[in-house]
Protein backbone atom coordinates (compact mmCIF):
# COMPACT_ATOMS: atom_id res chain seq x y z
CA UNK A 1 0.00 0.00 0.00
CA UNK A 2 1.40 3.25 -1.24
CA UNK A 3 -0.13 7.28 -0.25
CA UNK A 4 -1.00 9.84 -2.74
CA UNK A 5 -0.64 13.39 -2.22
CA UNK A 6 -3.33 15.74 -3.14
CA UNK A 7 -1.38 17.11 -6.24
CA UNK A 8 -1.55 13.55 -8.06
CA UNK A 9 -4.79 13.36 -7.81
CA UNK A 10 -5.23 16.56 -9.21
CA UNK A 11 -2.98 16.69 -12.28
CA UNK A 12 -5.57 13.33 -13.10
CA UNK A 13 -8.63 15.71 -13.11
CA UNK A 14 -7.37 19.26 -14.20
CA UNK A 15 -7.10 18.46 -18.24
CA UNK A 16 -5.67 22.10 -18.04
CA UNK A 17 -2.80 20.11 -16.06
CA UNK A 18 0.91 19.80 -17.55
CA UNK A 19 1.15 16.30 -16.11
CA UNK A 20 -2.54 15.59 -17.04
CA UNK A 21 -1.62 12.39 -19.32
CA UNK A 22 1.04 11.21 -17.24
CA UNK A 23 -1.06 11.31 -14.33
CA UNK A 24 -3.82 9.59 -15.53
CA UNK A 25 -1.67 7.14 -16.74
CA UNK A 26 0.73 7.04 -13.09
CA UNK A 27 -2.77 6.34 -11.09
CA UNK A 28 -3.86 3.63 -13.37
CA UNK A 29 -0.27 1.82 -13.40
CA UNK A 30 -0.56 2.02 -9.57
CA UNK A 31 -4.37 0.65 -9.17
CA UNK A 32 -3.37 -2.64 -10.85
CA UNK A 33 -0.35 -3.40 -8.56
CA UNK A 34 -1.47 -1.31 -5.52
CA UNK A 35 -3.88 -0.27 -3.13
CA UNK A 36 -3.99 3.51 -2.96
CA UNK A 37 -3.71 5.23 0.85
CA UNK A 38 -5.23 8.67 0.97
CA UNK A 39 -5.31 10.63 4.13
CA UNK A 40 -8.78 12.39 4.96
CA UNK A 41 -7.00 15.91 4.73
CA UNK A 42 -5.96 14.56 1.66
CA UNK A 43 -9.85 14.70 0.17
CA UNK A 44 -10.67 17.85 1.85
CA UNK A 45 -7.69 19.38 0.35
CA UNK A 46 -8.59 17.80 -3.35
CA UNK A 47 -11.85 19.01 -3.20
CA UNK A 48 -10.79 22.86 -1.81
CA UNK A 49 -8.43 22.92 -4.99
CA UNK A 50 -10.91 21.10 -7.59
CA UNK A 51 -14.04 23.85 -6.17
CA UNK A 52 -11.68 26.86 -6.65
CA UNK A 53 -10.20 28.68 -9.21
CA UNK A 54 -6.79 29.97 -7.68
CA UNK A 55 -5.10 26.87 -8.81
CA UNK A 56 -7.26 24.99 -11.92
CA UNK A 57 -8.09 27.32 -15.08
CA UNK A 58 -11.69 25.27 -14.94
CA UNK A 59 -13.31 24.85 -11.35
CA UNK A 60 -16.10 22.55 -10.86
CA UNK A 61 -18.84 22.81 -9.79
CA UNK A 62 -19.33 21.67 -5.77
CA UNK A 63 -22.06 18.84 -7.06
CA UNK A 64 -19.94 17.58 -9.56
CA UNK A 65 -16.44 17.86 -6.89
CA UNK A 66 -18.58 15.76 -4.32
CA UNK A 67 -19.63 12.86 -6.88
CA UNK A 68 -15.80 12.60 -7.44
CA UNK A 69 -14.79 12.23 -3.51
CA UNK A 70 -17.94 9.54 -2.98
CA UNK A 71 -16.40 7.76 -5.71
CA UNK A 72 -13.01 7.07 -4.58
CA UNK A 73 -14.50 6.52 -0.44
CA UNK A 74 -16.14 3.88 -2.09
CA UNK A 75 -13.63 2.09 -4.36
CA UNK A 76 -11.97 -0.69 -3.47
CA UNK A 77 -8.69 0.65 -4.65
CA UNK A 78 -8.99 3.10 -2.58
CA UNK A 79 -8.52 3.28 1.60
CA UNK A 80 -9.15 5.94 3.37
CA UNK A 81 -7.32 6.96 6.14
CA UNK A 82 -8.46 9.45 8.89
CA UNK A 83 -6.50 11.22 11.63
CA UNK A 84 -7.29 11.07 15.14
CA UNK A 85 -6.40 13.12 18.44
CA UNK A 86 -3.09 11.82 18.57
CA UNK A 87 -1.86 13.07 15.41
CA UNK A 88 -3.49 16.44 16.54
CA UNK A 89 -1.64 16.74 19.86
CA UNK A 90 2.15 15.29 17.95
CA UNK A 91 1.45 18.22 15.75
CA UNK A 92 2.75 21.11 17.92
CA UNK A 93 5.93 18.71 18.79
CA UNK A 94 6.34 17.58 14.44
CA UNK A 95 6.36 21.45 13.65
CA UNK A 96 8.98 22.40 16.03
CA UNK A 97 11.37 19.51 15.30
CA UNK A 98 10.59 20.18 11.38
CA UNK A 99 10.04 24.04 11.73
CA UNK A 100 6.90 23.72 9.81
CA UNK A 101 5.13 27.00 9.50
CA UNK A 102 1.19 27.27 8.18
CA UNK A 103 1.77 25.97 5.05
CA UNK A 104 3.31 22.80 5.52
CA UNK A 105 0.98 21.99 8.48
CA UNK A 106 -0.79 19.67 5.89
CA UNK A 107 1.58 17.99 4.86
CA UNK A 108 2.56 16.86 8.18
CA UNK A 109 -0.91 16.22 9.05
CA UNK A 110 -1.32 14.04 6.11
CA UNK A 111 1.95 11.77 6.32
CA UNK A 112 1.09 11.66 9.98
CA UNK A 113 -1.92 9.92 8.95
CA UNK A 114 0.05 7.55 6.12
CA UNK A 115 2.23 7.08 8.94
CA UNK A 116 0.49 5.75 11.66
CA UNK A 117 -0.71 3.13 9.38
CA UNK A 118 2.34 2.00 8.50
CA UNK A 119 2.33 3.06 5.10
CA UNK A 120 6.14 3.94 4.31
CA UNK A 121 6.02 5.49 1.11
CA UNK A 122 3.72 9.12 -0.66
CA UNK A 123 4.09 9.99 -4.10
CA UNK A 124 3.82 13.39 -4.83
CA UNK A 125 5.48 16.67 -6.70
CA UNK A 126 6.05 18.28 -3.47
CA UNK A 127 9.30 15.92 -2.34
CA UNK A 128 11.27 18.38 -0.95
CA UNK A 129 8.29 19.37 1.65
CA UNK A 130 7.83 16.14 2.30
CA UNK A 131 10.98 14.66 2.92
CA UNK A 132 11.66 17.08 5.76
CA UNK A 133 9.93 14.16 7.49
CA UNK A 134 11.93 11.14 8.89
CA UNK A 135 9.16 8.92 9.03
CA UNK A 136 7.75 8.79 5.29
CA UNK A 137 9.52 8.21 2.19
CA UNK A 138 8.22 10.78 -0.67
CA UNK A 139 8.54 10.30 -4.30
CA UNK A 140 7.91 12.45 -7.48
CA UNK A 141 6.87 9.98 -10.11
CA UNK A 142 7.26 12.85 -13.05
CA UNK A 143 10.60 13.38 -12.57
CA UNK A 144 12.28 10.33 -13.89
CA UNK A 145 10.75 7.67 -15.45
CA UNK A 146 8.09 10.13 -17.86
CA UNK A 147 8.94 13.25 -20.04
CA UNK A 148 6.23 15.39 -22.02
CA UNK A 149 5.49 13.76 -24.89
CA UNK A 150 5.80 15.48 -28.38
CA UNK A 151 1.46 15.38 -28.62
CA UNK A 152 1.27 17.76 -25.54
CA UNK A 153 -1.83 20.14 -25.99
CA UNK A 154 0.02 22.61 -23.51
CA UNK A 155 2.93 25.16 -24.42
CA UNK A 156 6.13 25.52 -22.18
CA UNK A 157 6.33 29.19 -22.28
CA UNK A 158 9.39 31.14 -22.75
CA UNK A 159 8.73 32.43 -18.89
CA UNK A 160 6.23 32.44 -16.57
CA UNK A 161 5.32 33.29 -12.81
CA UNK A 162 5.97 31.09 -9.77
CA UNK A 163 3.08 31.88 -7.50
CA UNK A 164 2.74 29.85 -3.83
CA UNK A 165 0.15 29.66 -1.24
CA UNK A 166 2.09 32.35 0.54
CA UNK A 167 1.84 34.77 -2.13
CA UNK A 168 -1.51 34.52 -2.26
CA UNK A 169 -2.46 34.44 1.57
CA UNK A 170 -0.42 37.57 1.50
CA UNK A 171 -2.36 39.20 -1.26
CA UNK A 172 -5.66 38.06 0.63
CA UNK A 173 -4.57 40.17 3.80
CA UNK A 174 -4.33 43.10 1.76
CA UNK A 175 -8.15 43.01 0.79
CA UNK A 176 -9.36 42.27 4.20
CA UNK A 177 -7.14 44.98 5.34
CA UNK A 178 -8.16 48.39 5.74
CA UNK A 179 -5.87 49.96 2.54
CA UNK A 180 -5.58 48.57 -0.90
CA UNK A 181 -3.48 51.32 -1.76
CA UNK A 182 -1.22 54.17 -0.77
CA UNK A 183 -0.72 51.73 2.82
CA UNK A 184 1.99 50.43 4.16
CA UNK A 185 2.94 47.74 1.64
CA UNK A 186 4.25 50.04 -0.11
CA UNK A 187 6.79 51.35 2.05
CA UNK A 188 7.79 47.92 3.51
CA UNK A 189 7.98 46.58 -0.05
CA UNK A 190 9.96 49.84 -0.99
CA UNK A 191 12.73 49.25 2.21
CA UNK A 192 13.09 45.54 1.56
CA UNK A 193 14.17 45.93 -1.65
CA UNK A 194 16.38 48.92 -1.24
CA UNK A 195 18.09 46.87 1.64
CA UNK A 196 18.54 43.81 -0.35
CA UNK A 197 20.17 45.64 -2.97
CA UNK A 198 21.84 47.58 -0.84
CA UNK A 199 20.85 51.27 -2.03
CA UNK A 200 19.32 54.16 0.30
CA UNK A 201 16.18 55.02 -1.45
CA UNK A 202 13.45 53.06 -3.75
CA UNK A 203 10.30 54.21 -5.17
CA UNK A 204 7.48 51.84 -6.12
CA UNK A 205 5.63 52.78 -9.54
CA UNK A 206 3.01 50.84 -11.87
CA UNK A 207 5.28 49.59 -14.74
CA UNK A 208 8.81 49.21 -15.55
CA UNK A 209 7.98 51.94 -18.22
CA UNK A 210 6.87 54.50 -15.41
CA UNK A 211 9.77 53.89 -13.43
CA UNK A 212 11.89 54.83 -16.83
CA UNK A 213 9.78 57.52 -17.33
CA UNK A 214 9.94 58.98 -13.82
CA UNK A 215 13.47 58.00 -13.54
CA UNK A 216 14.34 60.51 -16.95
CA UNK A 217 12.01 63.01 -15.31
CA UNK A 218 14.03 63.26 -11.83
CA UNK A 219 17.47 63.21 -13.82
CA UNK A 220 15.79 66.34 -15.59
CA UNK A 221 15.61 65.17 -18.91
CA UNK A 222 12.87 67.80 -21.46
CA UNK A 223 12.55 69.47 -24.30
CA UNK A 224 16.29 70.05 -26.28
CA UNK A 225 17.74 66.99 -24.66
CA UNK A 226 19.25 63.62 -25.81
CA UNK A 227 19.29 60.12 -24.68
CA UNK A 228 21.30 57.17 -25.16
CA UNK A 229 20.44 53.57 -25.12
CA UNK A 230 21.03 49.94 -26.83
CA UNK A 231 18.59 49.20 -29.82
CA UNK A 232 18.74 45.34 -28.27
CA UNK A 233 15.61 46.44 -25.77
CA UNK A 234 12.33 46.65 -25.39
CA UNK A 235 10.84 50.15 -26.50
CA UNK A 236 10.50 51.79 -23.27
CA UNK A 237 13.91 51.98 -22.76
CA UNK A 238 13.75 54.85 -25.44
CA UNK A 239 10.21 55.61 -25.48
CA UNK A 240 11.27 57.09 -21.91
CA UNK A 241 13.14 60.02 -23.74
CA UNK A 242 9.82 60.92 -26.14
CA UNK A 243 7.29 60.96 -22.85
CA UNK A 244 9.92 63.57 -21.90
CA UNK A 245 10.33 65.54 -25.13
CA UNK A 246 14.29 64.75 -25.87
CA UNK A 247 15.87 63.30 -28.65
CA UNK A 248 16.57 59.58 -28.23
CA UNK A 249 19.32 57.92 -29.81
CA UNK A 250 21.47 54.49 -29.60
CA UNK A 251 24.68 52.93 -29.27
CA UNK A 252 25.29 49.52 -30.63
CA UNK A 253 25.80 46.44 -28.70
CA UNK A 254 28.59 44.12 -27.81
CA UNK A 255 28.29 40.74 -29.81
CA UNK A 256 29.63 38.48 -26.77
CA UNK A 257 27.42 40.06 -24.24
CA UNK A 258 24.66 41.58 -26.38
CA UNK A 259 24.41 44.94 -23.95
CA UNK A 260 25.94 48.40 -25.13
CA UNK A 261 29.50 48.34 -26.25
CA UNK A 262 31.56 50.40 -24.26
CA UNK A 263 34.09 50.64 -27.66
CA UNK A 264 31.69 52.26 -29.61
CA UNK A 265 29.82 54.15 -26.92
CA UNK A 266 33.44 56.20 -25.94
CA UNK A 267 33.54 56.39 -29.95
CA UNK A 268 30.51 58.04 -30.02
CA UNK A 269 31.06 60.11 -27.00
CA UNK A 270 34.05 61.38 -28.31
CA UNK A 271 32.45 62.41 -31.65
CA UNK A 272 29.65 64.23 -29.48
CA UNK A 273 31.78 66.20 -27.62
CA UNK A 274 32.80 67.73 -31.23
CA UNK A 275 29.66 68.70 -32.13
CA UNK A 276 28.10 69.68 -28.95
CA UNK A 277 25.58 67.05 -29.11
CA UNK A 278 26.38 65.17 -25.69
CA UNK A 279 23.48 63.09 -24.01
CA UNK A 280 22.00 64.28 -20.91
CA UNK A 281 21.10 60.31 -19.81
CA UNK A 282 22.38 57.12 -21.00
CA UNK A 283 20.54 54.01 -20.29
CA UNK A 284 22.55 50.77 -20.60
CA UNK A 285 20.35 48.05 -20.79
CA UNK A 286 21.38 44.87 -18.74
CA UNK A 287 20.02 42.19 -21.16
CA UNK A 288 18.84 39.09 -20.40
CA UNK A 289 19.89 40.00 -17.22
CA UNK A 290 23.52 40.02 -17.70
CA UNK A 291 24.51 43.52 -16.25
CA UNK A 292 26.69 45.89 -18.52
CA UNK A 293 29.95 46.94 -17.60
CA UNK A 294 29.14 49.76 -15.12
CA UNK A 295 32.08 50.65 -14.08
CA UNK A 296 33.38 51.95 -17.21
CA UNK A 297 29.90 53.46 -17.93
CA UNK A 298 30.49 55.26 -14.81
CA UNK A 299 33.99 56.95 -15.63
CA UNK A 300 32.74 58.18 -18.71
CA UNK A 301 29.89 59.54 -17.04
CA UNK A 302 32.08 60.85 -14.95
CA UNK A 303 34.61 62.17 -18.17
CA UNK A 304 31.32 63.47 -20.40
CA UNK A 305 28.81 64.73 -17.55
CA UNK A 306 25.71 62.67 -18.25
CA UNK A 307 23.38 60.84 -16.11
CA UNK A 308 23.10 57.02 -15.77
CA UNK A 309 20.25 55.23 -15.33
CA UNK A 310 20.19 51.15 -15.74
CA UNK A 311 17.68 49.68 -16.64
CA UNK A 312 17.85 46.18 -15.02
CA UNK A 313 14.35 45.16 -15.55
CA UNK A 314 15.48 41.94 -16.19
CA UNK A 315 18.07 41.76 -13.36
CA UNK A 316 17.27 42.00 -10.18
CA UNK A 317 18.43 39.16 -7.72
CA UNK A 318 21.57 39.70 -10.03
CA UNK A 319 25.34 40.96 -9.39
CA UNK A 320 28.05 43.29 -11.04
CA UNK A 321 32.12 42.60 -9.03
CA UNK A 322 30.26 41.27 -6.14
CA UNK A 323 27.34 43.83 -5.72
CA UNK A 324 23.79 43.38 -5.96
CA UNK A 325 22.40 45.10 -8.91
CA UNK A 326 20.14 47.95 -7.64
CA UNK A 327 23.24 49.42 -5.51
CA UNK A 328 23.61 52.13 -7.83
CA UNK A 329 27.45 52.30 -6.94
CA UNK A 330 27.88 53.36 -10.92
CA UNK A 331 24.77 54.93 -11.41
CA UNK A 332 22.41 57.55 -10.87
CA UNK A 333 19.35 55.55 -10.54
CA UNK A 334 18.31 51.85 -11.63
CA UNK A 335 14.99 50.73 -12.65
CA UNK A 336 13.35 47.45 -12.33
CA UNK A 337 10.40 45.75 -13.45
CA UNK A 338 8.14 43.28 -11.86
CA UNK A 339 6.08 42.14 -15.04
CA UNK A 340 4.79 38.32 -14.19
CA UNK A 341 7.92 36.48 -16.38
CA UNK A 342 10.23 39.24 -14.70
CA UNK A 343 12.30 37.63 -11.79
CA UNK A 344 10.10 38.61 -9.54
CA UNK A 345 6.47 39.69 -10.05
CA UNK A 346 3.52 42.43 -8.42
CA UNK A 347 1.44 41.31 -11.60
CA UNK A 348 2.42 44.91 -13.23
CA UNK A 349 5.03 47.26 -11.34
CA UNK A 350 7.83 48.44 -11.41
CA UNK A 351 10.34 50.70 -8.88
CA UNK A 352 13.31 53.52 -8.95
CA UNK A 353 16.21 52.76 -6.75
CA UNK A 354 19.09 55.83 -6.11
CA UNK A 355 21.47 56.97 -3.52
CA UNK A 356 20.63 60.91 -3.97
CA UNK A 357 17.97 62.37 -1.24
CA UNK A 358 17.28 64.63 -4.08
CA UNK A 359 16.15 62.16 -6.46
CA UNK A 360 14.67 60.44 -4.23
CA UNK A 361 12.23 63.59 -3.21
CA UNK A 362 11.89 64.21 -6.91
CA UNK A 363 10.46 60.71 -7.62
CA UNK A 364 8.51 60.57 -4.62
CA UNK A 365 6.61 63.74 -5.90
CA UNK A 366 6.29 63.23 -9.54
CA UNK A 367 4.89 59.60 -8.60
CA UNK A 368 1.97 61.32 -7.33
CA UNK A 369 0.89 64.27 -9.34
CA UNK A 370 3.98 66.02 -8.49
CA UNK A 371 1.62 66.66 -4.82
CA UNK A 372 3.88 67.02 -2.06
CA UNK A 373 2.28 67.90 1.85
CA UNK A 374 5.33 68.76 3.16
CA UNK A 375 4.56 71.85 5.31
CA UNK A 376 8.26 74.05 4.33
CA UNK A 377 5.77 74.45 1.40
CA UNK A 378 2.79 75.90 3.21
CA UNK A 379 2.24 78.96 1.77
CA UNK A 380 -0.41 80.16 4.26
CA UNK A 381 -0.27 79.61 8.02
CA UNK A 382 -4.28 78.72 8.31
CA UNK A 383 -3.70 75.75 6.07
CA UNK A 384 -4.37 72.84 8.01
CA UNK A 385 -3.07 68.80 8.18
CA UNK A 386 -5.40 68.72 4.96
CA UNK A 387 -2.78 70.54 3.27
CA UNK A 388 -1.26 69.49 -0.07
CA UNK A 389 0.39 71.40 -2.31
CA UNK A 390 1.14 70.04 -6.79
CA UNK A 391 4.28 72.08 -7.07
CA UNK A 392 5.09 70.17 -9.97
CA UNK A 393 3.57 68.44 -12.79
CA UNK A 394 3.97 64.66 -12.06
CA UNK A 395 1.68 61.23 -12.87
CA UNK A 396 -0.42 58.76 -11.37
CA UNK A 397 2.40 56.19 -11.02
CA UNK A 398 1.55 54.55 -7.67
CA UNK A 399 1.97 51.17 -7.37
CA UNK A 400 -1.35 49.33 -4.67
CA UNK A 401 -1.00 47.85 -1.59
CA UNK A 402 -2.12 44.55 -3.40
CA UNK A 403 0.88 44.81 -5.56
CA UNK A 404 3.45 45.61 -2.77
CA UNK A 405 2.04 42.82 -0.65
CA UNK A 406 2.69 40.20 -3.15
CA UNK A 407 6.11 42.14 -4.40
CA UNK A 408 7.25 41.12 -0.96
CA UNK A 409 6.29 37.78 -0.78
CA UNK A 410 7.87 36.77 -3.96
CA UNK A 411 11.44 38.62 -2.31
CA UNK A 412 11.47 36.16 0.09
CA UNK A 413 12.49 33.59 -2.25
CA UNK A 414 14.47 35.58 -4.79
CA UNK A 415 17.69 33.96 -4.65
CA UNK A 416 15.98 30.87 -4.81
CA UNK A 417 14.64 31.88 -7.92
CA UNK A 418 18.03 33.15 -9.32
CA UNK A 419 19.86 30.08 -8.40
CA UNK A 420 17.26 27.72 -9.93
CA UNK A 421 17.40 29.95 -12.80
CA UNK A 422 20.98 29.41 -13.29
CA UNK A 423 20.78 26.07 -12.74
CA UNK A 424 18.74 25.43 -15.68
CA UNK A 425 20.83 28.05 -17.71
CA UNK A 426 23.89 25.97 -17.20
CA UNK A 427 21.91 22.69 -17.87
CA UNK A 428 21.12 24.40 -21.27
CA UNK A 429 25.03 25.11 -21.88
CA UNK A 430 26.06 21.70 -21.46
CA UNK A 431 22.79 19.94 -23.16
CA UNK A 432 23.60 22.41 -26.35
CA UNK A 433 27.05 22.59 -26.37
CA UNK A 434 27.45 20.73 -29.61
CA UNK A 435 24.11 22.19 -31.33
CA UNK A 436 24.74 24.75 -34.15
CA UNK A 437 23.94 27.78 -32.01
CA UNK A 438 25.88 30.35 -29.97
CA UNK A 439 24.57 30.02 -26.47
CA UNK A 440 24.97 32.87 -24.33
CA UNK A 441 28.47 34.36 -23.35
CA UNK A 442 28.85 35.37 -19.45
CA UNK A 443 30.78 37.74 -18.17
CA UNK A 444 33.40 36.52 -15.43
CA UNK A 445 32.77 39.74 -13.06
CA UNK A 446 28.92 39.26 -13.63
CA UNK A 447 26.29 37.03 -11.77
CA UNK A 448 23.60 36.67 -14.26
CA UNK A 449 19.80 36.77 -13.09
CA UNK A 450 19.05 34.73 -16.74
CA UNK A 451 15.54 36.40 -16.94
CA UNK A 452 15.35 35.03 -20.32
CA UNK A 453 17.81 32.63 -22.32
CA UNK A 454 18.59 33.69 -25.69
CA UNK A 455 20.49 31.61 -28.01
CA UNK A 456 22.28 32.61 -31.46
CA UNK A 457 21.08 30.24 -34.64
CA UNK A 458 23.94 29.76 -36.66
CA UNK A 459 21.99 29.45 -40.43
CA UNK A 460 24.54 28.85 -42.82
CA UNK A 461 25.03 25.28 -40.49
CA UNK A 462 21.33 24.73 -40.20
CA UNK A 463 20.15 25.30 -43.15
CA UNK A 464 16.66 26.87 -42.40
CA UNK A 465 15.51 30.08 -41.64
CA UNK A 466 14.40 31.70 -38.28
CA UNK A 467 11.16 31.91 -39.28
CA UNK A 468 11.14 28.21 -39.88
CA UNK A 469 12.64 27.38 -36.72
CA UNK A 470 10.53 29.45 -34.66
CA UNK A 471 7.66 28.10 -36.23
CA UNK A 472 8.64 24.35 -35.83
CA UNK A 473 9.44 25.22 -32.38
CA UNK A 474 6.23 26.25 -31.51
CA UNK A 475 4.03 24.01 -33.57
CA UNK A 476 5.91 21.01 -30.90
CA UNK A 477 4.75 22.86 -28.20
CA UNK A 478 8.06 25.35 -27.19
CA UNK A 479 6.89 28.13 -26.44
CA UNK A 480 9.88 30.74 -28.33
CA UNK A 481 10.24 34.02 -28.48
CA UNK A 482 12.48 36.93 -29.81
CA UNK A 483 14.19 39.50 -27.69
CA UNK A 484 14.15 42.22 -29.66
CA UNK A 485 13.69 43.81 -32.75
CA UNK A 486 16.32 46.54 -32.51
CA UNK A 487 14.11 49.57 -31.98
CA UNK A 488 15.32 51.72 -34.45
CA UNK A 489 13.99 50.03 -37.38
CA UNK A 490 10.50 50.10 -35.08
CA UNK A 491 8.47 51.92 -37.90
CA UNK A 492 7.61 54.61 -35.36
CA UNK A 493 11.39 55.11 -35.22
CA UNK A 494 12.07 55.25 -38.88
CA UNK A 495 9.79 57.94 -38.91
CA UNK A 496 11.93 59.92 -36.59
CA UNK A 497 15.13 59.32 -39.01
CA UNK A 498 16.51 55.99 -38.21
CA UNK A 499 16.95 53.34 -40.18
CA UNK A 500 18.59 50.04 -41.41
CA UNK A 501 21.91 49.19 -41.22
CA UNK A 502 23.08 52.76 -38.06
CA UNK A 503 23.15 49.61 -35.67
CA UNK A 504 24.98 46.68 -37.54
CA UNK A 505 25.31 44.30 -34.45
CA UNK A 506 22.28 44.66 -33.43
CA UNK A 507 20.54 43.78 -36.47
CA UNK A 508 22.79 40.94 -36.97
CA UNK A 509 22.11 39.51 -33.32
CA UNK A 510 18.55 40.35 -34.22
CA UNK A 511 18.75 38.63 -37.40
CA UNK A 512 20.09 34.86 -35.48
CA UNK A 513 18.12 34.97 -31.52
CA UNK A 514 15.77 32.86 -30.23
CA UNK A 515 14.49 32.85 -26.49
CA UNK A 516 13.82 29.76 -25.42
CA UNK A 517 11.95 28.54 -21.85
CA UNK A 518 13.76 29.38 -18.94
CA UNK A 519 11.78 29.49 -15.73
CA UNK A 520 12.20 28.34 -11.67
CA UNK A 521 9.34 25.76 -11.78
CA UNK A 522 10.17 24.27 -15.29
CA UNK A 523 10.91 20.83 -14.87
CA UNK A 524 14.41 18.88 -16.09
CA UNK A 525 12.11 16.99 -17.88
CA UNK A 526 10.67 19.75 -19.80
CA UNK A 527 13.92 21.40 -20.38
CA UNK A 528 15.16 17.92 -21.96
CA UNK A 529 12.16 17.84 -24.05
CA UNK A 530 13.08 21.52 -25.22
CA UNK A 531 16.34 20.50 -26.04
CA UNK A 532 15.32 17.31 -28.02
CA UNK A 533 12.62 19.66 -29.57
CA UNK A 534 15.94 21.66 -30.89
CA UNK A 535 17.28 18.58 -32.02
CA UNK A 536 14.95 17.34 -34.20
CA UNK A 537 13.97 20.87 -35.99
CA UNK A 538 18.24 21.52 -35.92
CA UNK A 539 19.28 18.70 -37.57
Amino acid sequence: MVGLDTNILLYAYDKNSLFYEQAKAFIKTLLGQEIIALADLTLLEFYSVITDGRKIASPMLPSEAAVIINNIINAEEFRIFYGNKTIIENLTTCAVNFNISRYGINDIYIANTLAKSQIKKIFTVNTEDFNKFDFIDAVNPFTTSQTIQSNQTRTIPYGRQSINEKDVAAVCTVLRSDYLTQGPKIKEFEDAVAKYCGAKYAVAVSSGTAALHLACLAAGLGEGDTLWTSPNTFVASANCALYCGAKPDFVDIDPLTYNISINALEEKLCEAKKNDSLPKVVIPVHIAGQSCDMEQIYCLGKDYSFTIIEDACHAIGGRYKGRKIGSCEFSDLTVFSFHPVKIITTGEGGMVLTNKEDLYQKLMRLRTHGITRDTQFMEDESDGPWYYQQIELGMNYRMTDIQAALGLSQLDRIDEFVVRRRELAHRYHELLSDFPLTIPWQNTDVHSAFHIYVVLLKLDKIKKTRREVFEELREKGIGVNVHYIPVHIQPHYRRLGFSYGQFPEAEMYYEKAITIPLYPSMAENEQDYVVEALREVLY
